[in-house]
């Protein structure tokens, strides 16, 4: 097997904390957002292109429309307002209201056909080009996270939106007024993933688990273990592998065949503080971790194991990590606002 190289390309800085980062479908732009709202726009080499003034209170979301000519860049803050900019001349589009003070996320559909954006019990669509579509009044609580439905070439099913919160976790679908499925469940959910084949929405919950839920079925598994919440989840390309946060190790569930129930996960020990961000390559079958340790590390193969493949010291906390999308360039954000980037080969 041919040796992987971990290339250190560059490194800068912002103002403050790095909140959250996000590449153009080109791979060309990396979008990097600070917690006090700012967002600066780099380019693969480096050079800082725009620094958009994004929201004043503070950012709290931003994502790249998934098309592949595309430079439309949606984000959304404390003040209440979603914000789509042109991040090709660094000019704002357009500013919709997103229905309560803060609205903490947003999900572009895998088409880019639609937006979603949640504020308190809010959920919004809207288009493209700004215009509202639907609002729902989540029913049952503040909404934790949200996310549409992956879909892959000729897969002609209709787009739908999971929303979680206190209580379960809700279908939405454009077109339709109400919620189109309710799968209730006695316990808080922070964040969620649906893998990329659509099988599966995995939350990691407030009582220090994680939930599987089928998403034909509504069927749901609870898994326990985990000495503090769940933040952190990521799915591999083929939709076999989920590793979760919630320690200092990442935990890795096998969902192939029936899926996790039953099984025992596999541990990837090394961080020496708790995991704060997990991706894998979008093309590929590399795992990065990032931990409050400051050490970026690379995995492969899904087995129990105590040294990584590659590891960079960030010096930092690590607090966002997000792959190019051909996978071949690993951006990392830190606690005190630098941003890194590396090759990988």
């Amino acid at each position: 097997m041919k040796k992987t190289t971990f290339n250190h390309l560059w490194r800068n800085a912002i103002d403050d904390h790095v909140l959250a980062l996000d590449w153009s479908p080109d791979g060309q732009t990396l979008a990097v957002a600070s917690v006090s709202g700012p967002v600066t726009l780099f380019h693969l080499d480096g050079t800082r292109r725009f620094t958009l003034p994004a929201h004043g209170f503070g950012t709290m979301s931003m994502s790249f429309q998934p098309c592949p000519d595309s430079s439309l860049l949606a984000t959304s803050g404390q003040d209440g307002k979603v914000r789509l900019w042109d991040s090709s001349t660094g000019e704002q589009i357009c500013e919709m209201d997103g229905g309560s003070a803060w609205v903490e996320r947003l999900d572009w559909s895998t088409d880019g056909a639609y937006l979603a954006s949640c504020a308190g019990r809010k959920i919004r669509l809207w288009t493209p080009a700004g215009e509202m579509l639907q609002a729902y009044d989540h029913p049952r609580s503040t909404v934790s996270s949200l996310g549409w439905r992956p879909k892959r070439a000729g897969d002609e099913r209709p787009q739908v939106l999971a929303v979680t919160g206190y209580g379960g976790l809700n279908l939405y679908t454009p077109g339709e007024s109400a919620c189109i499925e309710e799968n209730p469940w006695k316990g808080s959910a922070l964040v969620m993933a649906w893998s990329p084949d659509g099988r599966f929405i995995a939350t990691g919950d407030q009582d220090s688990t994680i939930h599987f839920w089928f998403a034909d079925t509504g069927q749901n598994l609870q898994m326990w273990g985990y000495p503090v919440k769940v933040m952190q989840l990521a799915w591999d390309a083929s939709s076999r592998y989920l590793a979760t946060g919630g320690s200092d190790s990442v935990v890795v569930w096998d969902c192939s065949g029936k899926g996790p129930e039953g099984s025992k996960p596999a541990t990837l020990q090394s961080h020496e503080d708790l995991i704060s961000c997990l991706a894998f390559q979008p093309v590929g079958d590399i795992l990065a971790s990032g931990g409050r340790d400051g050490n970026l590390m690379l995995w492969r193969g899904m087995k129990n194991k105590k040294t990584p493949l590659l590891t960079a010291e960030l010096e930092e906390p690590v607090s966002q990590i997000n792959w190019s999308p051909n996978g071949k360039f690993l951006a990392a954000g830190t606690e005190a606002g630098d941003v890194f980037l590396f090759e990988v080969k």
